[in-house]
């Protein structure tokens, strides 16, 4: 057991104390070389975001974590009818879902799904930083090939759109997109998605879908105090009921395989009228980012590519890639 590294440590007391139920210092101490490396495994466990809560020599998590599981999301994805020709990989800490496989070499047989309890480098649009406390949110990659040449915009707006049709089927309702693919519920921020082409070995074109949305985040006061955005997660979305964690997984999983599968030079036109009810930006006025360049206008829905329609002074421009500001 000298042999373990610090991973595994910190896996091992998340697993012991997920049950949400109170622990015993001696009990825990049982796993540990010394009270140090307990202390020292404590203080990381912390540092992703989970509510450790210490009492003397008591210690539990404010709240039970549900932990992913393969077979389960195996199994769920079995009943959905998902492709069968799937490799999922479930990770406790990896840097991020996005750089487990090398899409490089995904052949056109296979469908690769990256997911992580928790992502040390989890990335956003524009390279900016997605943050997701342990076992709080979903966190995957799915690496697939495409037969289409499409610029990602287009086929990123098309996912998020599905994805927000698959969770009005799981009774998540009122849900909102802001262009291109971030998911709202309120003026709040539900998650996600970054979506990169590449080339691979074979000559093809691989897509890289990856997508984050807050599950259930737990109390904890600073927590995301330095996002630029508030964030709401699904358990408050759905209110009473409760949403099993590897089903909602599978849908996710589903829903953007499929997508990826579906989409084609129609598909955005076909859901336009689609994108006008869940628009969260339709009719307001807007500043984006475009570099260097910061350029205002009122949000006119997309067009049939996935561009940002913006019209000013009466007239129109389109916008393909941006941040809004504003």
């Amino acid at each position: 057991r000298f042999h373990r590294n610090l991973m595994q440590i910190e896996s091992l007391l998340i697993r012991i104390i997920s049950d949400g139920n109170t622990h015993k210092k001696q009990e825990l101490l049982k796993h540990f070389t010394s009270e140090k490396e307990l202390n020292k495994t404590i203080k990381k466990i912390k540092s992703y975001g989970l509510n450790f809560i210490e009492e003397g020599d008591n210690y539990r998590l404010e709240s039970p974590l549900e932990l992913l599981s393969k077979s389960k999301i195996y199994s769920h994805l079995n009943n959905l009818d998902c492709a069968s020709n799937l490799l999922i990989s479930v990770k406790d800490i990896v840097r991020s879902t996005s750089r487990e496989f090398n899409p490089n070499h995904v052949s056109e047989k296979e469908i690769k799904v990256s997911l992580a309890e928790y992502q040390t480098s989890g990335r956003g649009r524009q390279q900016r930083a997605w943050i997701s406390p342990f076992a709080s949110g979903v966190c995957l990659s799915v690496y697939q090939e495409v037969t289409y040449v499409n610029f990602p915009v287009g086929l990123s707006v098309f996912i998020g759109i599905e994805l927000l049709k698959s969770l009005k089927n799981l009774g998540l309702r009122k849900l909102r997109i802001k262009w291109p693919n971030d998911l709202y519920f309120k003026e709040k921020k539900l998650g996600g998605l970054l979506v990169e082409l590449h080339q691979s070995r074979f000559g093809t074109l691989v897509a890289n879908v990856g997508l984050g949305v807050n599950y259930k985040l737990p109390a904890i006061e600073n927590w995301g105090e330095n996002l630029d955005f508030k964030p709401i997660d699904i358990s408050q979305v759905k209110g009473s009921s409760n949403l099993n964690r590897n089903l909602l997984t599978a849908h996710f999983i589903n829903s953007i395989i499929k997508s990826l599968s579906s989409f084609n030079g129609n598909s955005l036109k076909i859901i336009q009228s689609d994108w006008r009810y869940l628009d969260m930006l339709f009719n307001k006025e807007l500043k984006i980012q475009v570099g260097s360049e910061i350029i205002k206008g009122v949000s006119k829905g997309i067009d049939g590519e996935g561009r940002l329609i913006l019209e000013r002074n009466g007239e129109t421009k389109t916008i393909v890639s941006g941040h809004i500001i504003g």
